[in-house]
């Protein structure tokens, strides 16, 4: 697409000079297009990046909370918040515990000497997870207006 320009030079003589001429702009805006996409997609993908961040640490909080204790603590402690990973075409963070016995615990396990006790699992990571996706649509939509707010007044990845 073709644009007049109007070109405004001082003169020696302090006089103002017009002179018209003509620009091709379509290559200016495509290129500026392509920017404006690539700092949308930055902003889209901190954003993905940062919301599933902020959900793994509440889950990881209301974890902890409902872990028990024990001797030592250790079960508790340990556990941990991945990096968000961008994995085909989705996004995926871990909630981990390296402990040896957080899955029995989680789960539940076999005791006594001949295996036909069971101790109940305690569940403290599937409920938590069950309750964050109860509370995720209000977290969604909190962050999609904030999300919204960015893109519309310019704030860039």
């Amino acid at each position: 697409m073709k644009m007049h320009t109007m070109i405004v030079s001082f003169v020696r003589k302090g006089y103002l000079m017009a002179k018209w001429g003509s620009f091709d702009f379509g290559q200016m805006e495509q290129m500026a297009k392509r920017f404006k996409t690539a700092t949308d997609q930055r902003v889209i993908d901190r954003w993905i990046r940062e919301f599933l961040l902020e959900m793994a640490y509440r889950a990881d909080r209301k974890i902890k909370k409902r872990t028990p204790v024990g001797d030592t603590g250790e079960l508790r402690r340990n556990w941990q918040v991945g990096k968000v990973e961008k994995l085909g075409g989705g996004y995926v963070i871990e909630i981990f515990n390296n402990t040896d016995y957080a899955s029995y615990v989680e789960h539940g396990h076999r005791t006594g000497k001949d295996l036909t006790g069971w101790v109940e699992g305690r569940f403290m990571m599937t409920v938590s997870m069950q309750e964050m996706e109860r509370e995720l649509p209000r977290y969604i939509e909190k962050k999609q207006l904030e999300l919204l707010n960015q893109l519309m007044n310019g704030r860039k990845g």
